[in-house]
């Protein structure tokens, strides 16, 4: 027999069948989110929610509460957008990290996530950080075929969000699989992006 639960409006009825929820598994790469009121059919397909559509100041999955009130507390500039990775203790958090083989004025250009030593002579790595505005470090790790490369510290200003880049001027022995990994001071990755160098 299904039992009633009362949801968050009045009135508001969830029918559930006396069986345990299921566990997500961990790689779930998009939850499902069904209507209160609708049961799909076994023929009928669920939608799937566009993880990236909530709000820009969205708590991460697996953040702790302390961090979680800090970053809800930042402002929210019109051009903010949800976390890509993690969130460091001040907030700190990157919201948009894109890899390009030039670099202008908007940002990282010629977006690609492979680089030959013939047509390229360097990778951008673009990233916007949005945080308090106070002045902060973070740090760019970059790791060649998983082993850590080279180590580049950043400066933040005061801004509420702020776009950068770091870059690797392209060399022989950069042949091989690559990680950008942006990584707060107190160090929370709060960013990736992977590119190869070929030939």
């Amino acid at each position: 027999m299904p039992r009633v639960e009362r949801g968050a409006a009045e009135g508001d009825a969830i029918e559930r069948a006396e069986r345990p929820e299921p566990t997500p598994t961990p790689a779930a790469a998009r939850e499902i989110r069904l209507p209160a009121a609708h049961v799909p059919t076994a023929d009928e397909e669920p939608e799937l929610e566009d993880p990236r559509a909530a709000g820009p100041r969205t708590v991460p999955a697996g953040t702790p509460p302390a961090i979680a009130r800090v970053f809800e507390r930042l402002p929210v500039g019109i051009h903010d957008e949800p976390p890509v990775g993690a969130i460091g203790a001040s907030g700190i958090h990157v919201d948009k990290i894109w890899v390009g083989q030039a670099y202008e004025r908007e940002g990282c250009t010629g977006e690609s996530d492979k680089f030959s030593l013939a047509k390229h002579g360097a990778v951008n790595v673009c990233f916007r950080v949005v945080h308090s505005r106070v002045e902060e470090k973070v740090d760019v790790l970059w790791e060649k075929d998983g082993e850590l490369f080279r180590r580049r510290a950043m400066q933040i200003p005061e801004l509420h969000a702020y776009r950068t880049r770091a870059y690797l001027v392209l060399r022989r022995e950069y042949i091989g699989s690559w990680k950008a990994r942006v990584v707060s001071v107190d160090g929370i990755e709060l960013a990736a992006a992977s590119f190869v160098v070929v030939e």
